[in-house]
C-alpha cells in the first residue's frame, strides 16, 4: 500500500481522540452520504417518470399525427403508402377519433374514443397490452359492438366487463361539439384499460372498422398515426412529413406539440437535480477542509516525527490529500450504497405510505400517472459518485496546499 495512505489510514484511527475533529468529520461524511443518496432516488425517480412518458403515456398518445385541413380525408391512402416508406417509422394506421357521453345506471361520463385497427399486429396496437387481466385483448373483436372503457370511467360509472353502456354521439365524427345533433348506441364492455394514469378517466377504445360502420363511412378517417423509432426526434420527423406531403391538404403535429412539456419539465428537474448535487457537495466541503486545517494542527507531533525520520514536504501533503480524500470515499460508498438500495425499494415504500396516509401521493388529476416510479440508471449512479470523488480530490489539495504557509520546521525545535 502507498506509504502516504497508510499513514492517513492511521492518522483517521487516531482522531477518535480529538471530539472536535471526530464530530466535524462524521458531519462532512453524514452531509455527503445523503447528497449522494438524495441525488441518486431524485435521478431515479426523473428516469422512471421519463421511461413511464415513453412506455405507457405515448403507448395511447400518436407520436406523430397528420390530419387534413379540410372537411374529410380523402386521399389518405396515398399518403399512408407514402409515409410508411420512411426508414423512421415504425407502423402508420389510420384512426377515427370521436367525443361522446356514456351514460349507465342513470350515471353519465365524457368519453374520448379512440380506435385501434385490429387487423393489425398487436406490436402496433401498444395500448391494447394495458387491458387488465392476461389475454383479455385476445377477446375483442370486429363487427361486435365492444368497447373498452378506461379505468377511470368503469370506476366512476361502475361497469365491469361484460355490462352494455349506451353512448350518445354526433352523427359525425368530425361533428363532436354538436350532440345536439346525435344517435345513441349500445355497446359491451369487453375490457377495461389501465394506464394508471389521468388518461384512465376519459379516454375508450374500439375497433377501427366497428366505427366506420357506425358512421357509415368506410373510406373516410379522423387521420393518420405514426408511431417512429425515436419518439425525442418527434419534431424533425414531423417536419420532414411536412415537406413530404406539401401537395396534400394535411397539417402535421408530433407529441411534443401536445404534451411535450411533461417531457421539458422532466429534463428541466434533471438539470437541477445535477445543480443541486454541485451545490450540496460543494458546501459539504467546507466540513471538510476544516476537517483538514483541524487534523493538521492536531497532528503537529506526528507531522515533526516525519520530518525527523527523513519525510519530505510533498509526504506530509499526500498524507493529508488521502486524509480529506479518505472522508470522501466512505461518504461515496455509503451514500451511493443507501441511493440504490432506497431506489430499488422505493416504489414498495411509497405504496406502504400511501395505505398507511389512506391517499395517494401522487394524483393521476395532477400528475400524468398515479404512481411513482423508479428506473435506476447505472450512468447517473457514476456520474454522481464521479462529481464527489472529483470535488473530493480538488477540495483535499486545495485545503493541503493552503497549509504550505505553516513553518512546520519550529516543530522540530
Amino acid at each position: 500500500m502507498i506509504l502516504s495512505l497508510q499513514i492517513a489510514l492511521k492518522f483517521h484511527r487516531g482522531s477518535n481522540n480529538n471530539i472536535l475533529i471526530s464530530l466535524v468529520s462524521l458531519i462532512a461524511i453524514i452531509s455527503i452520504t445523503i447528497g449522494i443518496a438524495i441525488s441518486i432516488i431524485a435521478l431515479s425517480v426523473i428516469n422512471g417518470f421519463k421511461y413511464e412518458l415513453s412506455h405507457r403515456f405515448l403507448a395511447v398518445v400518436p407520436h406523430v399525427e397528420i390530419e387534413p385541413v379540410g372537411a374529410s380525408f380523402i386521399d389518405w391512402l396515398t399518403v399512408l403508402k407514402r409515409i410508411r416508406q420512411m426508414p423512421e417509422i415504425i407502423c402508420a394506421n389510420p384512426y377515427i377519433n370521436f367525443s361522446g357521453v356514456i351514460e349507465f345506471n342513470n350515471k353519465w361520463h365524457v368519453v374520448y374514443v379512440r380506435s385501434v385497427d385490429l387487423t393489425k399486429k398487436i406490436d402496433e396496437n401498444t395500448l391494447l397490452y394495458f387491458i387488465e387481466k392476461d389475454f383479455s385483448w385476445k377477446y375483442f373483436y370486429e363487427n361486435t359492438g365492444q368497447i373498452i372503457l378506461g379505468k377511470g370511467i368503469s370506476d366512476s360509472l361502475g361497469t365491469k366487463v361484460g355490462d352494455w353502456i349506451t353512448i350518445l354521439i354526433a352523427h359525425n365524427f368530425r361533428m363532436d361539439n354538436k350532440l345536439l345533433s346525435s344517435k345513441r348506441i349500445r355497446l359491451q364492455v369487453a375490457g377495461i384499460l389501465n394506464l394508471n394514469s389521468q388518461l384512465d378517466s376519459n379516454i375508450a377504445v374500439m375497433s377501427l372498422l366497428d366505427i366506420q360502420h357506425l358512421y357509415h363511412k368506410t373510406s373516410d378517417i379522423t387521420g393518420i398515426a405514426i408511431k417512429i423509432n425515436d419518439i425525442f426526434s418527434a419534431d424533425n420527423i414531423a417536419r420532414k412529413i411536412e415537406k413530404i406531403m406539401l401537395n396534400h391538404q394535411v397539417y402535421v403535429r408530433s407529441w411534443m406539440d401536445t404534451y411535450g412539456y411533461i417531457y421539458r419539465d422532466i429534463q428541466m428537474v434533471r438539470v437541477i437535480v445535477y445543480l443541486s448535487t454541485i451545490l450540496i457537495m460543494s458546501i459539504s466541503c467546507f466540513n471538510v477542509i476544516a476537517t483538514l486545517v483541524l487534523s493538521i494542527k492536531d497532528k503537529n507531533y506526528d507531522i515533526a516525527l516525519i520530518y525527523a525520520l527523513g519525510g519530505q514536504n510533498i509526504l506530509i501533503r499526500r498524507v493529508f490529500f488521502w486524509y480529506g480524500l479518505i472522508i470522501y470515499i466512505i461518504s461515496g460508498v455509503v451514500g451511493t450504497g443507501l441511493g440504490v438500495f432506497t431506489s430499488v425499494n422505493l416504489t414498495n415504500l411509497i405504496t406502504i405510505c400511501n395505505d398507511l396516509l389512506g391517499n395517494k401521493i401522487l394524483s393521476k388529476g395532477i400528475y400524468f400517472i398515479n404512481f411513482l416510479p423508479v428506473k435506476l440508471n447505472g450512468w447517473d449512479v457514476l456520474s454522481v459518485l464521479g462529481i464527489t470523488l472529483l470535488l473530493g480530490v480538488v477540495t483535499s489539495w486545495y485545503a493541503v496546499l493552503k497549509t504550505k504557509k505553516v513553518d512546520l520546521s519550529k516543530i522540530l525545535k
